[in-house]
């Protein structure tokens, strides 16, 4: 892990590509995400991806559809916070070619508090899903 791609609150996997300038520097990070969304489990992952204050590149953004294919699936919930009003046109294409539900958010804490009640949700779905015996 490293201080862009870790576990945060409530074990949320921070994928946090905010204020990246040169992003085809920082191309690698997209195996460090895969790796540790992958080491969640499939069907477990809460993840936060923050691209706040970012540039982006066409290998950028396709690196960022590629991760987000790749880890569809290891992800429970996934929300995406720090998007402009141009990135935010770029973010839905990405989002609707790869086929994954990613709930766009207007901040960390939001996304936080969203992530978990995914979570909280899916567990009382599981636990009804295997009524009790009398």
């Amino acid at each position: 892990m490293s201080e862009r791609i870790r576990i945060i609150d409530d074990g949320i996997v921070l994928l946090d590509f905010s204020g990246i300038r040169d992003p085809d520097n920082q191309l690698h990070l997209g195996d460090e995400a895969r790796k540790l969304v992958a080491a969640q489990g499939r069907g477990n992952a809460l993840v936060l991806t923050d691209v706040s204050d970012s540039a982006f590149t066409e290998n950028a953004v396709n690196s960022l559809r590629d991760l987000a294919r790749d880890n569809k699936p290891y992800v429970l919930a996934s929300a995406l916070v720090g998007l402009s009003a141009l990135t935010r046109v770029v973010f839905r294409a990405v989002i609707s070619l790869t086929g994954r539900e990613i709930r766009v958010l207007g901040s960390r804490p939001e996304a936080v508090t969203w992530l978990l009640s995914r979570r909280a949700t899916s567990r009382s779905s599981a636990a009804g899903a295997f009524p009790r015996k009398p």
